[in-house]
């Protein structure tokens, strides 16, 4: 078997060992008191003051507008999943999924239409940086980009194959992706070229979050948490080991305390990164220490794939069987409590 062919295999295995986590059978729903829904969600997005958008399986999109206590299901008009949203404002945003799949908005997502990506790759992140400046990336170093809000997608994909799974822009001109085995880069010319950086680690990461040209976050396998201050050039472990093989060396109580993250997002002082087994770490200090949040027993074993936060430190966590967490001035309110 080659490298390569493993680094699907392991890819996949993983994905599959969500899938069973998620079969779990689902706690209390107190944050939705409508229908429940008990597809799999992948992401959120929250604007200040705003609506919350969530997606997931079988073209799940639902909004809420008032701060995640209830919420009402959009027409996607698709099953295919969808594995990230992002809006530039209330009324423009965009999510993308399976099979290269992006749908877009103008109306805050009371409709929602299909746009030609030009790629049948798995579509993993999506992020809007401004009103008609889009960027989405996911499989086989597929990345795109739209200056027109999506009326023509752009080829920007990197010649190297590798899994992409996250990004995150501070402006139009400077943006960070991350990926499998520890792939870090860094654009300085709005896309026009990607530099990779030493992420020091070769487990794969899934979330990066940064907060200005020097100060970001990255996470991933095994409850890795690595910290830049200058902009992606070194990065220092704040959780985790960064050296492969170190969970085939841990104990079984060791590794429920070493869940994988798989996303991070800061606001000011405030930040939250979660992942795998009901793992959230809170940060009340702008990222530079994190404490384990106690989660409900109920919520304990399932992972979360999405968050957004925005100013005001309001927004939402998303993940397995339908689990929402919604933010409150800093505050996650558990379903149920």
């Amino acid at each position: 078997m080659s490298l390569h062919q493993g680094r699907r295999l392991s890819a996949l295995a993983l994905w599959l060992f969500v899938g069973l986590v998620a079969a779990l059978p689902p706690g209390r729903a107190g944050a939705d008191p409508g229908p429940r829904v008990t597809e799999n969600l992948y992401d959120a997005a929250a604007l200040p003051g705003g609506p919350l958008w969530r997606v997931g399986a079988f073209g799940l999109i639902s909004r809420s507008k008032d701060s995640g206590r209830t919420w009402q299901t959009l027409p996607s008009r698709t099953t295919e999943t969808l594995f990230a949203v992002d809006f530039a404002d209330e009324n423009r945003g965009w999510a993308v999924g399976r099979g290269g799949l992006i749908l877009a908005t103008t109306d805050g997502g009371d409709t929602w239409t299909a746009q030609d990506s030009g790629t049948k790759n798995h579509l993993f992140d999506v992020d809007a940086v401004g009103p008609k400046e889009v960027w989405a990336l996911g499989d086989w170093g597929a990345i795109l980009h739209t200056a027109d809000g999506g009326k023509t997608w752009a080829d920007r994909s990197l010649s190297e194959d590798v899994i992409l799974n996250g990004m995150s822009w501070i402006d139009p001109q400077h943006g960070w992706i991350v990926g499998e085995i520890g792939k870090v880069y860094r654009t300085q010319d709005g896309g026009q070229t990607w530099s990779p950086l030493e992420s020091g680690s070769e487990k794969s990461l899934f979330g990066v979050h940064f907060v200005d040209a020097m100060n970001g976050w990255a996470v991933g396998l095994d409850g890795l948490m690595l910290r830049t201050k200058d902009g992606g050039e070194t990065w220092e472990v704040l959780r985790g080991n960064p050296q492969l093989g170190s969970l085939e060396a841990m104990g079984f109580l060791e590794a429920l305390k070493n869940a994988g993250l798989y996303t991070v997002s800061i606001q000011g002082d405030f930040g939250v990164a979660a992942g795998d087994l009901g793992m959230i770490l809170v940060s009340r200090d702008g990222g530079v220490t994190w404490t384990e949040e106690d989660v409900p027993g109920e919520w304990s074993l399932r992972w979360i794939r999405g968050l957004s936060l925005a100013k005001g430190m309001t927004g939402a966590l998303v993940g397995s069987s339908g689990l929402t967490i919604p933010v409150v001035d800093g505050v996650l309110k558990y379903p149920g409590k």
